[in-house]
């Protein structure tokens, strides 16, 4: 038994060392870009111009605050985000001639009013990155594959420290005095077990959105599902466009007690997607989807509880995966575990070459 748990911490010692060091750089790129795209919400709110003193306007027009958006920038919007509690900002994400980087306009519900623009193209460049490393379809199958090697590095690491005999009471441990490969190796305990959890998580949840197809099958097995229920995108409209006003008022009628957090405007004939946040929603977009015709006809409505466990389970990944959980301090924890990747890479490598040094000076010296 203690040659075959010797062979196994070897074997997986190795697995574990050199997919860090292989991959390392790419893993660690994934994991900081990570760590900086779910504090999105909170670098637009920075961002984005204070909310000037004045008495608030109980009545906005979407249709003439969407106008004023338009002659900013003098390009049409492609997404609204809806504030959450407490803001009064509704952030216009406006068409750009660049791929996947867009301009951002702000408008407060308060004065009724533009108030300015946002300095977010350096996000959306690095959303982009992260989801699709700047490739689209064929990107976003890559970085499923990333993350599948991402969830493999943590795993091994959690089985290696599991199979060292370690305790949980030793987890921080630091040896004072000591030499820098033993500091390598504390620094890289912590990290890994504290943030490679959060990593792992990421990794796991990641598949769920790049492998959509198969990951959902697999689930389907063992949980009950249902197909999806939203109208598909595209098809010509039937009659007069409506207004963004007119929108709003129909995704509100369709789920009186939800709040809009998030308005999709689709290029071409498509359907306007509509998230709505409700009263126990544990994303903070919202976990219901309106979808209505550029008419302003309600063509589907996406409840979130009326759903079975399979589809509701899909929901949680995606909303574990963007931070959605939890509010800010999620976020903050998560994006420190991205950060912490970094330095998972930079003690990796020290706990592997500082020995190689130490007996090369030792060679060298006899």
């Amino acid at each position: 038994m203690a040659n075959f748990q010797l062979s196994t911490r070897k074997a997986v010692r190795w697995l574990h060392l050199w997919v860090g060091l292989i991959l390392g750089l790419v893993l660690a790129v994934m994991g900081v870009t990570g760590g900086i795209v779910a504090l999105r919400p909170q670098a637009a709110m920075w961002l984005s111009p204070s909310v000037p003193a004045g008495a608030c306007v109980m009545n906005i027009d979407w249709t003439l605050a969407s106008q004023a958006a338009a002659a900013t920038t003098g390009t049409a919007p492609n997404r609204i985000y809806f504030p959450e509690d407490g803001d009064t900002r509704v952030r216009f994400r406006m068409d750009s001639d660049t791929d996947k980087v867009f301009k951002h306009v702000i408008f407060d519900t308060c004065s009724g009013k533009v108030i300015g623009t946002a300095n977010l193209g350096w996000m959306d460049w690095m959303v982009d990155f992260h989801h699709n490393l700047r490739a689209e379809k064929e990107g976003r199958i890559w970085a499923g594959r990333i993350a599948l090697v991402m969830l493999l590095s943590g795993f091994t690491g959690f089985i290696l420290w599991a199979l060292s005999g370690a305790k949980l009471s030793k987890l921080f441990a630091y040896r004072a005095g000591q030499s820098g490969i033993k500091t390598s190796l504390d620094l890289h305990r912590v990290f890994g077990l504290v943030g490679g959890l959060f990593l792992v998580v990421g990794a796991f949840t990641a598949l769920w959105l790049c492998f959509p197809q198969t990951t959902r099958a697999i689930l389907a097995t063992v949980a009950p599902m249902s197909t999806e229920t939203r109208p598909p995108r595209g098809g010509r409209a039937e009659g007069p466009k409506a207004t963004l006003r007119d929108w709003i008022q129909a995704a509100q009628t369709a789920i009186p007690d939800g709040r809009i957090r998030e308005i999709r405007l689709p290029e071409g004939n498509g359907n306007v997607q509509i998230r709505m946040y409700r009263a126990g929603d544990f994303r903070s977009l919202g976990n219901n989807v309106v979808s209505v015709a550029q008419t302003g006809k309600v063509v589907g409505v996406d409840l979130y509880e009326k759903k079975p466990f399979g589809n509701r389970f899909v929901q949680a990944m995606a909303g574990l995966h963007y931070g959605e959980w939890g509010g800010l301090v999620y976020r903050s924890v998560y994006a420190a575990a991205g950060f912490a990747s970094g330095l998972l890479l930079v003690t990796g490598v020290l706990i592997w070459w500082l020995p190689k040094r130490k007996q090369a000076v030792l060679r060298k010296a006899a």
